[in-house]
């Protein structure tokens, strides 16, 4: 499987963090099914071979369209691919997606929606065939494709707001009380909740949610001669139960199932 990131260009870099390529370099190559799990970002990706199919915490099934974005999950998902594998994804930093789409980034959480009901007019015509084109040249059509979607017109002021409210979040592990961010912000809770639902899709207290189980699913290993309880309170939970009830609902499986576990995925930070 051949997987190669490269880094977006100025001024894209600002509101993305990478653009990545897969592609199977055989037609027999089989990607196994992957779990991932809730990661606090957006992702926009085209398909130039065969989608992926989707399974849902909640049953459903899905075959990927040709050009998709992810918005937040607060549950997980599983992949499986479905034929030859070969796409390009664009990796938002959280408060980066709202500023390319023209639908709501807080209409589509915790689901899949095509490409083309991002844009009016969808984006076929604007992105062309990516399918012969090296990799390099794949990066740049879509950083052009993305250049046009950019909406100069946000506020940078609440942009600025968002992206170092988002850093203190992840600065302190999503333990850090709501009441102390508001202060630190000088913000209602009503007012940050409004800026964080508009630009990233969710509450500040759910992102913070998420980010407290993403710190501890990458730092796992540092934890791994506590017990249970002593984990919990380590990451800021009320009890066992709570830390125990919170980890299924993001990942599926309670604490011990996951570090036995493998083909799980999730972004960095």
């Amino acid at each position: 499987m051949k997987y190669q990131e490269f880094t977006p260009s100025a001024p894209l870099s600002d509101y993305i963090q990478l653009i990545w390529i897969m592609e199977s370099e055989s037609p027999k190559e089989v990607y196994p099914k992957e779990k991932i799990l809730p990661d606090g970002i957006v992702e926009l990706v085209f398909h130039y071979k065969d989608p992926f199919i989707n399974y849902f915490a909640d049953g459903r099934k899905l075959k990927q369209p040709d050009g998709f974005a992810i918005s937040q999950m607060s549950k997980f998902i599983e992949i499986e691919s479905d034929g030859e594998i070969g796409f390009i994804s664009v990796r938002f930093y959280p408060w980066g997606a709202h500023h390319f789409f023209k639908k709501p980034i807080k209409s589509f959480i915790d689901d899949l929606t095509d490409a083309g009901e991002l844009w009016e007019g969808g984006y076929q015509k604007d992105l062309g065939v990516l399918t012969n084109l090296d990799d390099r040249e794949k990066v740049n059509r879509v950083e052009e494709f993305l250049m046009g979607k950019l909406n100069g017109q946000k506020t940078k002021k609440n942009s600025d707001l968002i992206t170092d409210t988002i850093k203190l979040i992840r600065d302190t592990r999503g333990s850090l009380p709501i009441d102390d961010i508001c202060k630190q912000t000088g913000l209602s809770y009503k007012q940050l909740e409004r800026y964080f639902v508009s630009s990233i899709g969710v509450s500040p207290k759910v992102f913070s949610r998420t980010t407290r189980f993403l710190h501890l699913c990458h730092h796992i290993g540092e934890y791994e001669n506590k017990t249970m309880t002593q984990l919990a309170y380590d990451m800021g939970y009320y009890d066992q139960a709570h830390f125990n009830k919170e980890f299924k609902e993001f990942s599926g499986l309670t604490p011990k199932e996951y570090f036995r576990q493998k083909n799980i995925s999730f972004a960095d930070f």
